[in-house]
């Protein structure tokens, strides 16, 4: 059974596996200091890779995640980007991939683009940030009324093949294989001059005071070049975005008109957003997306 996830406030998950090493036994300690030694290639490796490395089995590194209070592997690797983040000083951000982050609350991010379909489909054009959650709404779109769609997101191309009664932009750039998206300023020199009714945006970290933040600086200056030429601006987050360590910055909470997120979000954060003006909507997973 999982253990209570550890407090992390002012240390990272790779200081809380080191403290355990002691305590391990010889699967988990292997594991543990592969993790310590190389926290990049834990979170980045396919996890037969770490098997051969550690020389355990996959189940036991599932196994070992869940000592931490994780789901899994993909659970976990989250939050050690995320601790790691917290204690970074030189504004480096390891991130995580997007097929973990595409196995994560999987219920909540499909309540949220089911939300965020029905307010897109009023707009002819739209841009479509390229995260997990950005392309469970691009599925939705898939039969909706025509209309023009820029991405940056390869998986979100992917997500819309077929659906030919939409325009779909791709401009040139960098190839950031993390995410699975174009990035660079050939992004933001192509879109510079365009101009769209709406922008569906993801997000890694949620802050009133911080405002939006992802952990990619040329992500977060291409988002913010993106809202620069929209109406209107849509974030699409599930509730554990909230009350993450600050990244590289996109902009402040009162640019944006809407925030969607789910029913997990605390009463007292969801004060805080309302009252900077955000139209804030919780939705909730039904039994059927569980």
């Amino acid at each position: 059974m999982p253990q209570p996830l550890p407090d992390l406030r002012g240390k990272s998950l790779v200081d809380i596996v080191a403290a355990d090493i002691p305590h391990l036994n010889k699967t988990y300690r292997s594991i543990a200091e592969y993790l310590v030694g190389a926290p990049e290639d834990f979170m980045q490796k396919p996890v037969q890779e770490i098997a051969v490395a550690t020389g355990v089995s996959e189940p036991s590194i599932v196994r070992f995640c869940r000592r931490y209070g994780l789901k899994g592997i993909p659970d976990f690797r989250i939050q050690l980007a995320m601790s790691l983040a917290r204690g970074n000083a030189a504004s480096r951000f390891v991130e995580p991939e997007l097929g973990d982050k595409a196995m994560t609350n999987l219920p909540q991010k499909r309540a949220i683009a089911t939300a965020a379909r029905e307010m897109a489909v009023n707009f002819r054009s739209i841009i479509i940030d390229s995260g997990s959650t950005a392309q469970l709404f691009a599925e939705l779109l898939r039969d909706a009324d025509p209309m023009v769609i820029l991405t940056t997101g390869l998986n979100i191309v992917d997500a819309l093949r077929g659906a030919k009664q939409h325009t779909i932009i791709l401009p040139g750039g960098e190839l950031r294989h993390e995410s699975r998206s174009l990035s660079g300023r050939m992004v933001e020199n192509t879109i510079a001059n365009m101009r769209f009714d709406a922008v569906f945006l993801g997000a890694d970290s949620i802050d009133p005071q911080f405002g939006l933040s992802t952990f990619n600086l040329d992500e977060a200056q291409q988002n913010a070049s993106m809202i620069d030429i929209v109406q209107h601006v849509f974030v699409l987050a599930d509730s554990s975005k909230f009350g993450a360590p600050s990244l590289h910055r996109v902009c402040d909470l009162g640019r944006i008109e809407t925030i969607i997120t789910d029913a997990g979000l605390s009463e007292e954060l969801a004060t805080a957003i309302t009252t900077l003006g955000v139209d804030l909507r919780r939705v909730a997973a039904s039994k059927e997306q569980n």
